[in-house]
Formats: C-alpha cells, sequence, structure tokens
C-alpha cells in the first residue's frame, strides 16, 4: 500500500478515536467548544480523504515509444477521476467567495450578524453599526478587501495546481504535506497559546487585530508543526530532511500570517466568524485561513524548482 494512502487512513482512524472521545457525555459537556471543532475536523477529513483516494484510482495505459532501432513498449498511469478533488477544491472557492461577497452586501452582512448574535457566536459590541446603516446595497471596498479577495482566490487556483503537479510527477505525499502542515499548526498553535499563553509575554502576537492570539502560540506552535510535519515530509515526499524541514516551517510561519489577515479581515467588517457552517471553527475562510499565504509561495517554488 501506497505511503500517503496509509497517511490518509492513519490520519483518518486518530481523528476519528478523537472525535469519538470527545463525544462521550462526560467530556462533551466538559469540552463542548473542543468536541464540535473535533467533528467539524473530521467532517472536512472525510471529504478531502474521500476525494483524494478516488482520484487515487488509476488506469494502466501502455504505448510503444519509438525510438532508433530499439523501440520500447513504456506503461503509464491516467487518474480518470482526479476532477473530483479538483471539485471540491473548487467548492470550498465558491463557498469562501461567498462567504466574503456576504459581508460586502449590506443587507446580508445585518442578517448574517444577527444569526451569529442570535447563536450567541458574536458580542452585540463588535457589530459596527455604521456599516448596517447605509442606503447603499454594498459597501465600498477598500485595499484589504480586494488584497484578501486576490489572495483567497490565488489560494484555490493554487490548490488545483498544485493537485496536478504532484499528480504529473507521481509525488502525491507532496499535496498531503502541504495541507497537513498549514492545517497542523493551526493545532498546535491553540495548544501552546492555551498552555503558555502569556506565560512569558504580557504582550498578544497582535492585539489589535487578533487578540487572543499569544506570541508563546505562534513561536512553539509553530516549531512543534514544522517538527512533526517534516518528519511525516520524510516518508511522504522525496524531499531530504532539511528541506522538508525548512518547507514545513515556512508553511508554519506563513499560516500566521494568513490567520492574521483573515482577521484584519473580519475586523474591519464587525464580524467573530465568517459563518456558521462549520461549528467551533466558523465559515470555509476560518478554516482555511493558514493556507492563504503559505501554499501559492509553495507552489509556485514547487513549479520552478522541481
Amino acid at each position: 500500500m501506497a505511503t500517503d494512502t496509509l497517511f490518509v487512513i492513519g490520519l483518518m482512524i486518530v481523528v476519528s478515536l478523537t472525535w469519538g472521545t470527545l463525544a462521550i457525555p462526560h467530556f462533551r459537556k466538559r469540552l463542548p467548544k473542543i468536541y464540535l471543532i473535533a467533528r467539524s475536523w473530521w467532517l472536512m477529513l472525510a471529504a478531502l480523504c474521500v476525494c483524494y483516494m478516488i482520484a487515487k484510482i488509476t488506469n494502466n495505459t501502455q504505448y510503444v515509444q519509438l525510438q532508433p532501432q530499439n523501440p520500447t513498449q513504456t506503461q503509464s498511469l491516467s487518474h480518470p477521476y482526479q476532477w473530483l478533488l479538483i471539485t471540491f477544491f473548487i467548492l470550498i472557492g465558491l463557498r469562501g467567495s461567498y462567504e466574503i461577497k456576504r459581508l460586502w452586501c449590506i443587507d446580508n452582512k445585518s442578517r448574517f450578524i444577527r444569526k451569529l448574535q442570535a447563536r450567541g457566536l458574536q458580542p452585540k459590541a463588535i457589530a459596527d453599526e455604521k456599516n448596517l446603516q447605509s442606503t447603499h446595497s454594498y459597501a465600498r471596498l477598500n485595499l484589504l478587501d480586494l488584497l484578501f479577495s486576490g489572495i483567497f482566490i490565488l489560494l484555490i487556483i493554487s490548490l488545483v495546481t498544485l493537485q496536478q503537479l504532484t499528480w504529473q510527477r507521481e509525488q502525491y505525499g507532496v499535496l498531503l504535506f502541504v495541507l497537513f502542515a498549514s492545517q497542523f499548526n493551526d493545532i498546535a498553535q491553540y495548544l501552546c497559546g492555551r498552555l503558555l499563553g502569556r506565560k512569558l509575554f504580557k504582550r498578544g502576537l497582535a492585539p489589535n487585530i487578533s487578540p487572543n492570539k499569544s506570541i508563546e502560540g505562534a513561536i512553539f506552535g509553530s516549531f512543534f508543526a514544522a517538527l512533526l510535519a517534516s518528519l511525516l515530509g520524510i516518508w511522504l515526499t522525496p524531499f531530504d530532511w532539511w528541506l522538508g524541514l525548512l518547507a514545513a516551517y515556512g508553511l508554519a510561519v506563513s499560516g500566521i500570517a494568513g490567520d492574521l489577515l483573515e482577521s484584519a479581515f473580519k475586523r474591519q467588517h464587525g464580524v467573530k466568524d465568517t459563518g456558521t457552517l462549520l461549528a467551533g471553527h466558523g465559515g470555509v475562510l476560518d478554516r482555511v485561513d493558514s493556507l492563504l499565504i503559505g501554499v501559492p509561495l509553495f507552489t509556485l517554488l514547487y513549479w520552478l524548482l522541481g
């Protein structure tokens, strides 16, 4: 069995066991938010892994390569279902675009904020009433709106491009490595922030943008995330260990930058989450923010240097 297939199966087992443990009434009552986060993680991973496994199904095709006085027969692999994984990324793009557009539309934004407040997901004080009282249908876009939207579109293009490149080079584990390194950084930062936050540094990482993020969570979370991802990179990718560590740490640090960019976008629009689709996380944008900057940069370097 291929290493990337084993990784996908193992990851789903670990996440399923974690969710199952948190679903026990005792833990669910004590850790309701963590339970919701684990459930949303499971749903997203299940969708991704199913699409990935189906996309990996191959058809063997043979063709004759003619050479002077030495014709040879070569076997190649085709993946007739890889469109399913591409469709998954495009659906993420469509949903994320909807969440962005909803914040641009004054009426939709007002209804959305009331929905968040009704579910106890948004303090009433955080909403900017001036943005909700306008004679215009849409808010006036500024540089941050355009920057965030452009980077998000670039992310979706990069995900599709990276999938195509890894399939062409038959380095399937590279895609999993990138996604894992970026996403696990969120968990590592959260856990390190809860354990060490404000114990070494009194000031937060970016108090005006994201008050809950700590410097300790960013430093130690990115370090542990990069270390674990680089170890998996030895197994999943053709990279040397030092190159895998460098790539993993770059993805972790850029994940922090992407998270802060999305936090600035949300703060500008006076919302705590961009959606309610993923309980415990928020919207799709809240889930992919750590990919915003790292994945496009990695895809560009992988294309140029691979």
